[in-house]
């Protein structure tokens, strides 16, 4: 017996390892071996051959003018092995002449570059430059794009081994990349960046140079449009459109290479330059019909005075004459590369204008192309006429005045142009264009003599100031930069003449002193002429009040200054006036708001402009008093408005004779009668605003802030008091309640909230401090109610919220870095808080609740990307308090489908299911939702209605539950299946999932489950006087609790040492939920919900029964009737499946001996009459079941199950899979031999008695068979 024991020992070993085997099984497939290549051996060849082809062979039967491409040389048979047959294929077809053709193949090419390994493509290298250089010039644009790309992938193959072959390349690759095909040109780019750093560029073309200019020179000087293209196959356009575009392109080249080559190299390619340029055919091409070429050859005059002058001096008079006698080309395409070459020409050459004559030639021209505005290309042109005056000698310019007086005649003259009037990018580019030149023009112009003044008279008289008044009449120029132009110029000309103090040096104040008095002379007459009509034009005085607005203030003329500084052309004036590059610039001054004493910085500092406005302000006066005039009136409005100084008010009211007010209107005593601004405020405005028949009385109410605006704030606080007091009568009120409603004010404070929240972002704690009583008034209207109506017009309360809810959105778009924004959020938390506080059914707004949840939202993110401190969101969360509070008084219990409950419910939810949340996220949310759900609870008010919607909505539906449980890792399985304590329920799943490793993210089914069950706890510890009457706070709690314990048996059963599982594990412990939460629930209900999913669906969640059965509650609730009831009569086991076999292997301790006997007895004669059953693997496992819990069992009974299985062997060897490919099997069958062995392991161990002499040789040829299973 002893010698049996020892050998059934052994065979239990050898069973264990081989149902562990068939368990782990998974196939593996062999992966191809690659076909290995030596074709890059052909480039070596070439390179031993020294880069020469003997000859080659065609691969068409058509006469060609060009050779054929895979070459024919000794040895051809090496060479047909070496290049891969594909190749030879692509390459064949790359030649053809059809587009179609030729553009597939290029594009095959291209990807069997990507594909194929370096040696293969190598084996291509001799033969690509020959085909490279004719289908890089092709005529369809498509296939020059696509060589592009396929060369780009050649390059990234081969990398260095490419080097043999550039200078074959490098002419046609550097016309490429100037191809007139702007996507052709860049795919080139690409390529030559692929093929060369950019440190490196410079050297691969010096190494190339040669060569290159080979081919730009053939190019340029020798090839024609028929020797380009077969005049016998190709189409005259064809070769024409060819011929222009590889002349352009090798124009483009030339510049480039001169940009690219070091110094060096430029000189010793000088010889080779002069070659280029020295023949009359180059220099024909400035008067080609083509404008790209006209373009093209000015860019190449360009770069070589800029790179090699020593050679356009050679070449003075050709490229003097080329470039100042074309100035008339005004061709969009040859303008801008036309005058930049003109600027070189006239730096570069100083004799050039004794080539040309410019009297005749080059003036002419120039004064017909600035009158017709630049031919509609002012942009581009304008900024050139400046560097240009001050360029040209004056054997070109005497007579001085005449000159300037026809240059500044014509350059005016084009903003009549059709163009200049319909475009205003146009107009200011003249109007700069204009201002800038005279600036020069009068520094130029300096020198004490009589010739000097008449031009300087001559500029302000006869061209600023007709300049000046034709822009009051025409709005286009009052809203171009033409004002603050001359202001600016005006401002330099004060601070030359000394006027700024020690602002700026004196340069000649002799010389500006006058200037200034002229233009200040001629300005007054000028505006004055605009004024003193009765008749006066409306739209010419309001440009009379925008010119002397811009003057006063300069850099508040809506944001127009930076824009108008950007300009093609960088000019300085002087290097000590305006060093620092901005004339007048200086802090920005308020337009209104600032107290007059303070002069604004930047702006003009003559008294001059000052007298000027006084002058309009009482001509105005007299036509308002005279003649009731209500454009002069609206004109004094606009000049006090941005002049409201004590002398213009003072001047106003000494031009009335100083009388003192009538006793029709007694000035209020709180008034100084000294007061000029405050006597014109009750003498003149109360008067103009209590007149009847006034339908526009805005500008008086400006008239109000202007006088104002010369009155200390205690004398502005007195005075707005005493209109207060004096005008409190119903009336009153009403009118005020309609203002507080109107439009004008929700405007303004909508304003203002934009404004605050424009200034918050991004800005420091110091500057958000100063808003704060702006926060205030924007607090104060929104909370401050009257009969439960805002103080303001309710949509207006509504959008200020929306602009609330915007901004504080950006914060979750702000996921890096907090910036300025802390305080503005914490300013808009205070004023939330504060509305959901006061105001009663305040979210019945859409916005306010968007607000509310937008809060909730940035609260329950995780704050590691937000990088929100600790007190801003300590503010958010008592926004969401304040919120929920307000919605729970005045809400009833009344759910609405798109409130913040809902809205803040389907959030969260959609979080839990969708978004990869780690623990310290999840607990975050979680976290959130929970001060949601104590809000609800706490509330005195309050039932349970509320909280059970919130919580319904919350918890995924049946069909999300399964879907997210499903989508648990599979690796749980590992431990209970080799263990025995789970049969198999379910396919395996491959082997790759056993060896991947879980992320830090948790499922979405772990989350979920934490979550509502802290926020379940939370809310029945929170009521926990009514705790048995809300046992169930809703219908789904039973299957919620079932939910935490599924996701609690999956961490049990997984690894204890995975870092995600451990974490959380901890926080389900942390929190108790494993402990408190099934308590919520009465043991019936749960057991009978674990039962029911057991039944169905088995796997874990018959461990979950297991586990639910041996905790203390339901071992001392659950009796043995109790678990009786769950599966009633023995026999509804029967017919066996794996969910059934699953509970039944849990619930088999708790039977009683009695019922294990009965299915005991049922099982054994459902495997012994195994042709009449097809479910012999359920019946053997239930009898394998009843027999580990050591239910009786006779001894024939066994031998008789085992005079069965040793009959299978003869009749069903296939259910023993021997020699089978266990990757090929499926579940079922795998599981039957499982079964299997197992039954004869538990025979072995605990009934070897029962085993005869036959029965042991069949178990240990089973045994050996089971072993060499793979």
């Amino acid at each position: 017996m002893g010698k049996v024991y020892d050998r059934s020992n052994v065979i239990t070993r050898h069973l264990g390892v081989a149902e562990f085997i068939f368990l782990q099984s998974e196939s593996t497939n062999e992966r191809p071996l690659g076909k290995p290549s030596s074709s890059g051996r052909a480039a070596e060849l070439l390179a031993r051959e020294g880069g020469v082809v003997p000859g080659f062979v065609g691969f068409g039967s058509a006469v060609t003018p060009e050779p054929g491409y895979v070459p024919a040389v000794h040895g051809a048979e090496e060479i047909d092995v070496l290049v891969d047959a594909d190749f030879r294929l692509v390459l064949r077809k790359m030649s053809k002449r059809d587009t179609v053709t030729k553009l597939k193949a290029i594009q095959e090419f291209g990807s069997m570059c990507q594909e194929r390994d370096a040696e293969e493509v190598k084996g291509v290298l001799p033969y690509w430059p020959r085909i490279y250089c004719k289908i890089s010039v092709d005529h369809d644009r498509r296939v020059r794009e696509a060589t592009q790309q396929a060369f780009e992938q050649l390059v990234l193959k081969v990398r260095r081994s490419l080097a043999p072959f550039l200078k074959s390349l490098m002419g046609h690759w550097l016309m490429a990349q100037c191809d007139t095909y702007v996507p052709a040109a860049g795919a080139a780019c690409l390529a030559f960046a692929a093929a060369f750093p950019p440190n490196k560029q410079p050297e691969a073309l010096s190494f190339c140079r040669d060569e290159i200019l080979n081919v730009l020179q053939d190019t340029l000087l020798k090839e024609t449009a028929d020797t380009l293209s077969d005049p016998q196959c190709v189409p005259e356009e064809e070769r024409e459109t060819k011929f222009i575009r590889m002349v352009t392109s090798s124009l483009l080249g030339v510049k480039k290479l001169l940009h690219l080559l070091p110094d060096s190299d430029r000189d010793v390619l000088e010889d080779r330059l002069t070659q280029l340029i020295s023949p009359a055919k180059f220099w024909k091409y400035s008067k080609h019909k083509t404008p790209q070429v006209r373009g093209a050859l000015f860019e190449v005059v360009s770069a070589l005075c800029q790179y090699t002058p020593g050679l356009v001096h050679k070449e003075a008079a050709r490229a003097s004459s080329a470039v100042l006698l074309g100035i008339d080309d005004t061709d969009p395409v040859v303008l801008p590369p036309l005058w930049e070459a003109v600027l070189h020409v006239v730096t570069t050459i100083p004799d050039c204008w004794t080539h040309v004559n410019a009297r005749k030639g080059f003036l002419p021209k120039l004064w017909a192309l600035l009158r017709e505005g630049g031919g509609g290309m002012a942009k581009a042109l304008h900024p050139n006429l400046m560097p240009l005056v001050s360029k040209l000698p004056q054997q070109v310019t005497e007579p001085a005045l005449d000159f300037y007086t026809t240059f500044f005649t014509s350059l005016i003259q084009g903003l009549v142009a059709e163009r200049a009037v319909s475009s205003p990018t146009e107009s200011a580019a003249i109007v700069t264009a204009v201002v800038e030149c005279m600036r020069f023009s009068v520094l130029q112009h300096t020198e004490e003599g009589e010739e000097q003044r008449k031009i300087q008279r001559m500029l302000i008289s006869q061209q600023l100031l007709p300049l000046l008044e034709s822009a009051v009449r025409k709005p286009s120029l009052q809203n171009g930069p033409l004002f603050l132009l001359v202001t600016e110029m005006l401002i330099s000309w004060e601070k030359r003449a000394g006027l700024h103090g020690g602002d700026g040096p004196q340069d000649g104040p002799d010389v500006f002193k006058p200037l200034l008095g002229d233009f200040w002379e001629g300005l007054g007459l000028l505006l004055v002429g605009f004024v003193d009509t009765e008749e006066a034009d409306e739209k010419a005085l309001e440009g009379v009040a925008t010119l002397l607005q811009v003057m006063r203030y300069p850099d508040k003329v809506t944001g127009r200054k930076q824009a108008n500084k950007k300009k093609s052309v960088k000019i300085c004036f002087s290097e000590d006036a305006e060093s620092d590059g901005t004339e007048g610039g200086g802090p920005d001054t308020a337009l209104e708001g600032e107290p007059q004493q303070e002069k604004a910085v930047g702006s003009l500092e003559s008294e001059r402009l000052e007298e000027v406005v006084c002058q309009l302000a009482q001509l105005c006066l007299v036509y308002v008093n005279e003649k009731q005039s209500e454009r002069h009136l609206v004109l004094l409005a606009l000049l006090l408005r941005s002049f409201h100084t004590p002398r213009v008010f003072t001047m106003l009211m000494e031009s009335e004779g100083g009388e003192q007010p009538s006793a029709q209107q007694p000035s209020p005593p709180v008034v100084d009668l000294k007061n000029a601004a405050m006597r014109f405020l009750l003498e003149r405005v109360v008067g103009w605003l209590s007149e009847d028949g006034r339908s526009h009385s805005h500008h008086l109410v400006d008239m109000i802030f202007s006088s104002l605006h010369c009155c200390s704030p205690q004398e502005t606080t007195r005075i707005l008091n005493h209109i207060t007091t004096a005008n409190a009568g119903p009336e009153t009120l009403k009118s005020c309640r309609d203002w507080l409603k109107g439009s004008v004010l929700g405007e303004r404070l909508l304003g203002l909230a934009e404004e605050l929240c424009n200034a918050g972002r991004g800005h420091s704690t110091s500057s958000s401090n100063e808003n704060t009583h702006s926060w205030t008034l924007i607090s104060l209207v929104l909370s401050q109610h009257h009969n439960n109506e805002p103080l303001i017009g309710e949509v207006y309360l509504e959008k200020i919220l929306e602009k609330l809810h915007a901004t504080l959105s950006e914060t979750k778009a702000r996921s890096s870095h907090e910036g300025g924004m802390g305080p503005l959020i914490c300013f808009i938390c205070d004023v939330a808080s504060t509305f959901y506080s006061s105001v009663t059914d305040c979210l019945l707004l859409a916005s306010a609740e968007e607000l509310l949840l937008t809060a909730f939202q940035i609260t329950a993110q995780d704050h590691s990307n937000t990088h929100l401190s600790a007190s801003v969101l300590s503010k958010l969360r008592g926004v969401c308090v304040a919120g929920v509070q307000a919605l729970v008084q005045h809400s009833g219990d009344q759910l609405r489908e798109s409130g913040f409950l809902c809205s803040a419910a389907v959030w969260a939810k959609r979080q839990l299911l969708t978004a990869s949340l780690d623990v310290k996220s999840l607990q975050v949310l979680v976290s959130a939702v929970q001060s949601v759900v104590e809000t609800l609870t706490t509330s005195p008010s309050q039932d349970l209605t509320l909280l059970t919607h919130f919580l319904s909505l919350l918890t995924p539906s049946q069909p999300e539950w399964t879907r997210i449980r499903q989508a648990l890792p599979p690796q749980w399985m590992k431990s209970p299946l080799l263990s025995g304590r789970l049969r198999v329920t379910c396919d395996y799943p491959s082997i790759d999932v056993w060896k991947s490793t879980l992320s830090s993210r948790l499922p979405a089914h772990l989350c979920a489950c934490a979550l509502l069950g802290r926020v379940i706890q939370t809310a029945a510890v929170s009521r926990t006087d009514q705790q048995r009457a809300d046992r169930s706070l809703y219908s789904e709690l039973k299957y919620t609790v079932s939910e935490l314990l599924y996701a609690v048996q999956w961490c049990v059963e997984m690894d204890v040492g995975l870092a995600t599982v451990s974490q959380y594990n901890s926080l389900l412990t942390d929190w108790g939920l494993s402990g408190s939460l099934p308590g919520l629930v009465p043991v019936q209900d749960l057991l009978e919900t674990l039962y029911t999913r057991s039944v169905a669906e088995g796997g874990l969640w018959s461990l979950c029964l297991e586990r639910f059965l041996q905790t203390d509650t339901v071992a001392t609730g659950a009796t043995s009737n109790a678990i009786r009831k769950l599966y009633g009569d023995p026999g509804s086991w029967f017919p066996v499946s794996r969910a059934k076999l699953s509970t039944f292997q849990v619930l088999c301790p708790f039977m009683t001996r009695e019922e294990r006997r009965s299915v005991s007895s049922l099982a054994t004669t459902g495997v012994i009459n195994w042709q009449d059953n097809d479910d012999v693997c359920g019946c053997l496992a239930l009898l394998l079941c009843c027999l580990q819990e050591h239910s009786p069992v006779q001894v024939e009974v066994l031998q008789a199950v085992l005079a069965s299985m040793m009959e299978w062997r003869n009749s069903r060897e296939d259910w023993f899979l021997f020699s089978s490919d266990l990757s090929k099997v499926s579940a079922e069958q795998l599981i039957l031999t499982v079964e299997m062995m197992r039954f004869l392991s538990w025979l072995v161990t605990s009934s070897p008695s029962v085993l005869g002499g036959s029965q042991w040789d069949f178990l240990l040829c089973c045994m050996l068979a089971w072993l060499e299973v793979r």
